[in-house]
């Protein structure tokens, strides 16, 4: 499967759709690279929530680190 793009009546680019397994690794990529913003942080935990029945959320960089520095 390819990526697609919806229009509007325009022919304005509105939204995108990609395989599952590219968006898989762009949202891994977001972990790995990047301090989120706190509304892509709910959007995540929101997707998590959904896939996994509540058992896992979105934890930063920074929590991790905390809990290991004394």
């Amino acid at each position: 499967m390819s990526t697609q793009f919806i229009t509007n009546s325009k022919g304005e680019k509105t939204a995108v759709i990609i395989p599952i397994n590219e968006y898989e690794d762009l949202v891994h990529q977001h972990h790995l690279k990047l301090e989120l913003s706190d509304e892509y942080k709910k959007m995540i935990d929101n997707m998590l929530q959904q896939e996994t029945n509540g058992l896992a959320q979105y934890v930063s960089l920074n929590d991790i680190k905390s809990g290991f520095l004394i």
